[in-house]
């Protein structure tokens, strides 16, 4: 008798496991949403939204993707996204949404109603890239011109991913925003994105830092700051260095390309004062040199070596001194530093950090280390 019973149990169970997926849509239904753009009505104050829907079409046994842009308003962001089922006819499909560009005006009022949004809504994923826009618009941006693929979403994310051996702009995901975004000691940053021109077109392309001051933006950095915020914040993983040889010709310069590095930040409390000690130990390889100076043997390898470290160092004081003096936003972490490492310290003075962080002293150390000169062991040298 009970294995009758236990048969039946394992009928049951198996016509449950076999049902079906219990969400199951299709694909006809649906709108693919590859990128989305926001920005803000001057007059109404709703917000605009702009989403690139990726369109598949099989022509001939060949399959081909192309895109289409939708644009809706709403009090909400999810307002917009639903008035948008009024004019596609479709639900949109947010799980492949690979970048969501933000108005400068959006972004200025409170960026907090969009990341909001993004993390709580059960289709968008939390790593999706975030970018500020430089132009009037973010829709404009989505509306550009495409260099590699007709999807203009998807290639502002391949830019990302590979900006990481250019270092002039960071990647940033909704996740990691949010994370600093809560943190106490450091302010977040963002992507920025504009307009260039490229074989008479004009087209996007990553365009510095977006800086923040909790959840309002508060100003850009341009491609080269960047670099050296990616440096104190120990988030180079390539790029160049160019050095300048000599004083009378700014066209002596070296190059030298990053492969390793590794900064590490050190608080310093003496008596009343505190201060922040960066150390910076960065591996490079001289990949250009347009100088007649040999760089290579002892003498000239220890000159270059002392002319990078002098100019890394410099870069990198001259970026804090102008975030202190023009942004007033601590988005190295000095202040996180101090609460990790100081904690008892940090209870006393995170109330007065804003004004402690404008005239905080910060020293630089850099160590540079020229592995190698490429495969050309000497400057070339022009004959008679």
């Amino acid at each position: 008798m009970n294995k009758k019973y236990i048969l039946i149990l394992l009928i049951i169970s198996s016509i449950l496991l076999l049902s079906g997926c219990w969400n199951y849509r299709e694909i006809e239904r649906l709108a693919i949403v590859s990128g989305l753009a926001v920005d803000k009505d001057e007059n109404s104050g709703e917000y605009l939204l702009t989403t690139e829907i990726v369109d598949v079409k099989e022509t001939m046994g060949k399959t081909t993707l192309t895109s289409k842009k939708i644009d809706s308003k709403g009090k909400t962001i999810l307002d917009a996204i639903r008035n948008m089922i009024k004019i596609s006819g479709k639900k949109l499909y947010l799980s492949h949404a690979k970048v969501f560009v933000i108005s400068q005006d959006v972004a200025k009022e409170n960026i907090v109603p969009i990341i909001d949004w993004i993390s709580r809504d059960h289709e968008t994923r939390i790593d999706i890239d975030l970018l500020i826009s430089k132009e009037k618009t973010a829709k404009e941006l989505l509306s550009q011109q495409s260099v590699t693929t007709d999807i203009r979403a998807l290639e502002m994310n391949f830019m990302l991913d590979a900006n990481k051996s250019l270092a002039k702009s960071p990647k940033v995901g909704t996740y990691e925003f949010i994370n600093t975004l809560e943190s106490e000691g450091i302010s977040p940053t963002l992507p920025a994105i504009g307009i260039t021109t490229s074989e008479n077109k004009e087209t996007s392309e990553l365009s510095g830092t977006a800086i923040f001051k909790k959840e309002k933006l508060v100003g850009f950095l341009d491609e080269e700051e960047s670099k050296y915020l990616l440096f104190i914040r120990d988030k180079i993983k390539g790029g160049l260095l160019s050095i300048n040889m000599s004083e009378n010709n700014p066209k002596d310069k070296v190059t030298l390309e990053i492969f390793k590095n590794k900064t590490k930040i050190k608080p310093v409390y003496s008596g009343e004062n505190i201060s922040i000690n960066i150390s910076i130990k960065t591996e490079v390889t001289i990949e250009e040199n347009d100088t007649s100076i040999n760089n290579i043997d002892e003498k000239g390898r220890a000159k270059l070596k002392n002319e990078s470290e002098k100019f890394l160092e410099k870069q990198i004081g001259d970026l804090i001194k102008k975030v202190q003096n023009e942004f007033d936003s601590d988005i190295f972490g000095f202040g996180a530093k101090i609460k990790a490492e100081m904690p008892h310290l940090w209870k006393v003075i995170k109330d007065d950090w804003d004004d402690i962080f404008k005239d905080l002293d910060v020293v630089v150390n850099a160590q540079i280390d020229i592995r190698n000169s490429g495969i050309t062991s000497k400057p070339i040298e022009v004959g008679d």
